[in-house]
């Protein structure tokens, strides 16, 4: 316990989220002067033992230890040191799955390329009046496989069996799924609230930003890594997101949820793969019942959608898979 007082003690000046890098105190100066006490020292009396520098160095170094909320996520300080506050669960996951995808190779298409999307989604559909929609209600599969060319003017899709492009609208589209503008989305979580805000939706708030960020994740096959983190941390700033590490996709596997409230009675959840923090789909469930305004009812603990991500990448013409 001693050594763990005296990592907080050295690390506590440290900024584990400094301004331009998600990649936590490594990349910040306090940081590493801390990391070069940690590992330079020979006192025992002053510095962590070799076995606590070792888990240091395991988890990734000091950037990776401040990113898993460990040792020093706490912080600690005396009266005239205040502790730095302690990130929320939701932001430190969130933040986890920004370094995540800023680590993630990646290759922008080149122009002419096309950036391929599939995705399965299972829908209960709205119910008409006097229909219900009940937990285990029968749900229809339909799975979505659409190319978008990089400079987003044109897209294709199957329709009965044959292959057809036809005219995006461009920048139009919201949220865009093109590289040549989401390319161009702010890089920081403050400018990517921003930019929402912008927008004319339908829903504005957090609950549009949430569900404008989701969208952006699921409907974008070649999303910069840049502007996926931008996405995760604005989603670590909208006041009522909560987090779920026990969660479970729709298949039965283990996922984080991250989640929020749709107008007082929908669930809405961004899944993740909880080794990666890969995006892997999203789910909307009932979380009260709640009836439409044509009489149609849904009841707590139906399932209204789910998706899952089953490819993305990109390709040299539209009708070839990644």
């Amino acid at each position: 316990m001693n050594d763990l007082h005296e990592v907080r003690r050295i690390m506590a000046p440290a900024d584990p989220c400094p301004p331009g890098t998600f990649d936590g105190a490594a990349h910040d100066p306090a940081g590493r002067a801390a990391y070069a006490r940690i590992t330079a020292a020979t006192d025992r009396r002053t510095a962590p033992s070799r076995r606590m520098t070792f888990r240091l160095v395991a988890a990734g170094g000091v950037a990776g230890a401040l990113v898993a909320g460990a040792v020093v996520a706490t912080g600690g300080g005396g009266p005239s040191h205040p502790a730095p506050a302690q990130a929320s669960e939701t932001q430190q996951v969130l933040n986890v799955a920004a370094t995540f995808a800023l680590k993630k190779p990646f290759t922008a298409p080149r122009p002419g390329q096309w950036v391929y999307t599939e995705t399965r989604f299972r829908r209960s559909g709205v119910p008409g009046r006097g229909q219900v929609i009940k937990p285990g209600s029968p749900l229809k599969t339909q799975v979505d496989r659409t190319w978008v060319r990089a400079d987003g003017k044109v897209m294709a899709l199957y329709d009965q069996g044959k292959l057809v492009t036809s005219a995006t609208g461009g920048a139009a589209a919201m949220p865009p799924t093109d590289y040549a503008t989401i390319s161009k989305l702010p890089t920081d979580p403050d400018g990517m609230l921003a930019w929402f805000s912008k927008q004319k939706t339908p829903n504005q708030g957090n609950e549009g930003a949430f569900q404008m960020l989701g969208s952006l994740l699921l409907n974008n096959g070649a999303l910069p890594p840049a502007q996926t983190a931008a996405a995760y941390r604005a989603m670590a700033k909208i006041p009522g997101v909560t987090v779920d590490r026990t969660a479970k996709d729709a298949t039965g596997h283990k996922a984080i949820s991250v989640s929020f409230l749709i107008e007082g009675w929908a669930k809405d959840e961004i899944l993740l793969d909880p080794s990666t923090y890969a995006y892997r789909g999203h789910r909307t469930t009932v979380a009260q019942d709640h009836t439409l305004p044509d009489g149609g009812r849904f009841l707590k603990g139906a399932v209204e959608s789910y998706s899952v991500l089953v490819a993305a990448g990109v390709v040299d013409r539209p009708g070839l898979r990644p």
